[in-house]
């Protein structure tokens, strides 16, 4: 495949440092769950050396949809910069503190970037060669999977806590450049709300009336997402897409491991942002039943044990008290992220949305999965009596 010039300069550079002597990249066939990257495989070859397997991952959008974007800055150089910069302050943080390594943060090894302008480019360690699964995004997760995946979560907020508590000022600077352009989120949700309802509503079977009452106007909407996803106070800068298709997965001497690939959406947020996503993108009805309000304990519990692992205080930087007013606080995120983000996660390949062409097409209409899911959703809300 043909591969653009900054590209090409940043694979050869690392053929150099690797001491290799070709590459050949392949391209990968979208499922379309990416719709921020494009993303191909990159095989670095030298005779009488082992296969090294690296991931490419190339900003795939344009111009005009860059200036309309709530996100600020673009996602990809939010990833650079996470890799960059971020990163590099979490792992000093990891070593100051002798965090034993099966306890830190998994993710891919980092191998270099390039950030020209629209083809931006971050080359990480191919973790399919290295015994890692991707996740069917269409399969509900179990209970192992969920509580590994909270583990996760709540390292990675843990890392941001302790951050700000070593480095003030080195937090400040990262959550004034990883942030969200509220006035054009709430003008980009708001755009969309109303076609988003309209699928909602009309996927909704046993609980539609309740869901109209509800949602009485768009407006509603743009409010509950707002209200978790402002910037906060709670030093805490989130993943913000945190799904199964952005996790990788492997067994290891009998555990279970989850590695996160995917970097483009960490902003400053509420941390309970994080946890109703991943379990409202990974689990069905059946599922939460059992195991919801064991899932949002579960997080503070490895909160606490992740951050007296870093040597600080949990009831200093995040007491248990001020993450319960915040599960309160943001109890119907749930249903939002059914209504606004369900219908693309679980979008079926040939429906995937076209940003470029169409800047609102994440409003997609909602899958035979969706619709099954969604109801589960409006089950589960119901049960608990909050809808």
């Amino acid at each position: 495949m043909q591969v653009r010039q900054s590209k090409q300069d940043l694979l050869k550079k690392i053929t150099e440092e690797h001491e290799f002597d070709d590459f050949v990249v392949t391209e990968r066939d979208g499922d379309g769950s990416s719709i921020m990257s494009s993303l191909s495989y990159v095989t670095f070859r030298a005779r009488g050396k082992t296969d090294m397997k690296l991931f490419a991952k190339t900003a795939a959008w344009s111009e005009k949809l860059r200036q309309n974007s709530p996100i600020i800055p673009y996602p990809f150089t939010i990833e650079l910069y996470f890799y960059r910069t971020l990163w590099k302050q979490y792992e000093k943080l990891e070593d100051i503190c002798n965090v034993p390594k099966e306890n830190r943060f998994l993710k891919p090894t980092f191998y270099g970037s390039s950030d020209e302008y629209l083809n931006e480019t971050v080359v990480i360690q191919d973790l399919i060669a290295h015994g890692y699964e991707e996740y069917e995004r269409n399969t509900p997760a179990d209970f192992e999977y969920m509580s590994a995946g909270i583990a996760l979560i709540a390292q990675f907020h843990a890392l941001s806590l302790a951050y700000s508590q070593y480095d003030p000022e080195g937090f400040i600077q990262a959550n004034e450049y990883l942030t969200y352009d509220e006035s054009k989120l709430v003008v980009w949700i708001g755009s969309m709300s109303p076609k988003m309802l309209a699928n909602a509503f009309s996927s909704a079977e046993k609980y539609r009336d309740k869901l109209e009452k509800y949602f009485k106007t768009p407006e509603k909407l743009v409010q509950l997402i707002m209200d978790c996803y402002r910037r906060g106070n709670d030093k805490v800068l989130v993943h913000g897409d945190f799904k199964p298709s952005n996790l990788m997965h492997r067994r290891r001497n009998g555990k279970l491991e989850l590695c996160v690939i995917d970097f483009q959406n960490v902003h400053d947020a509420d941390a309970v942002a994080d946890i109703m996503y991943f379990i409202f993108t990974a689990t069905d009805e059946s599922f939460r039943r059992a195991h919801y309000y064991e899932l949002l304990d579960l997080y503070y519990e490895e909160l606490k044990a992740s951050l007296l692992r870093l040597r600080v205080d949990p009831e200093l930087v995040y007491p248990e008290n001020i993450y319960r007013s915040r599960l309160e606080k943001c109890a119907m995120l749930g249903l939002a992220i059914g209504v606004a983000c369900l219908p693309t996660v679980l979008v079926d390949k040939e429906n995937a949305p076209d940003l470029d062409k169409d800047p609102h097409s994440v409003a997609v209409e909602g899958s035979a999965l969706f619709k099954e899911r969604f109801n589960g959703i409006l089950n589960s809300y119901v049960e608990w009596g909050l809808l």
